[in-house]
């Protein structure tokens, strides 16, 4: 049974519990406070959860946001990777320019990996074995 965990006009923010993952779905336009405001909270959320895994879904990301990359990338990642985060799948927008954004916050780390489609994201997910 999933459970919703956040529910914003840019995100939302699904517990699957059979596979133990976040799913965090970002929806439109991102402005640069909403993605920082947000991210807070995911990341408050996934520091209260037994989980160690996320599928980030970009796929309905409108446009630039490439504002936040840096943040994303020297700051919410390390603060995820911090709280538990062991697999990360990024499953990239068709919007170019949603996609140049989500290169630039993405951090050189084996945590985090690239994908197109949302399917193949989520069965690398369930491939991944996490040891604590």
């Amino acid at each position: 049974m999933n459970r919703q965990l956040l529910n914003k006009k840019n995100v939302v923010v699904t517990l699957h519990t059979q596979v133990n993952y976040i799913h965090i779905e970002w929806i439109g336009f991102q402005r640069e406070q909403d993605i920082y405001d947000s991210g807070e909270e995911i990341l408050r959320i996934f520091k209260g959860l037994d989980c160690h895994k996320v599928l980030n879904d970009n796929r309905r990301v409108l446009g630039p946001w490439n504002k936040a990359a840096g943040w994303t990338q020297d700051y919410w990642f390390p603060e995820m990777i911090k709280a538990g985060l062991a697999h990360f799948a990024w499953v990239f927008p068709e919007n170019l320019f949603a996609e140049l954004s989500a290169d630039q916050a993405m951090p050189d780390t084996e945590v985090v990996h690239k994908f197109k489609d949302y399917d193949a994201a989520e069965q690398w997910l369930k491939e991944m074995i996490v040891i604590v």
